[in-house]
């Protein structure tokens, strides 16, 4: 989490450095490019358009990571009660057979 924000805070620097926006136009246009919004204006420069560039693979990847590490052991842990509850459920119904099912014995009467 902390390689995720201190991803965001250096590349608002580098962007501040190399197109000479202020803080919060780089701070907005870096969170925009890391969520895969598109940002709302583009580099003039060339080293910022290369920056971007690179930053944007990096960071939805980062993002990607960090959401997995984040969510993926709840979603693993609930996963893992379903299909736990989807077996007893099985084999609870597999204990009581209807009678149309059962093979090579008399059927119960019918009164």
């Amino acid at each position: 989490m902390a390689l995720f924000f201190g991803s965001i805070v250096a590349a608002t620097l580098i962007m501040h450095l190399l197109e000479g926006w202020s803080l919060v136009d780089s701070f907005y246009y870096i969170t925009m490019l890391t969520t895969g919004e598109g940002p709302s204006n583009s580099p003039a420069t060339l080293g910022g358009k290369l920056f971007a560039s690179f930053y944007s693979i990096y960071s939805v990847a980062l993002l990607l990571t960090t959401a997995t590490l984040m969510f993926g052991p709840m979603v693993g842990y609930t996963l893992r009660r379903g299909v736990e509850f989807f077996e007893k459920e099985k084999a609870r119904l597999s204990a009581h057979q209807h009678p149309s099912t059962l093979q090579g014995q008399q059927r119960p009467s019918e009164n």
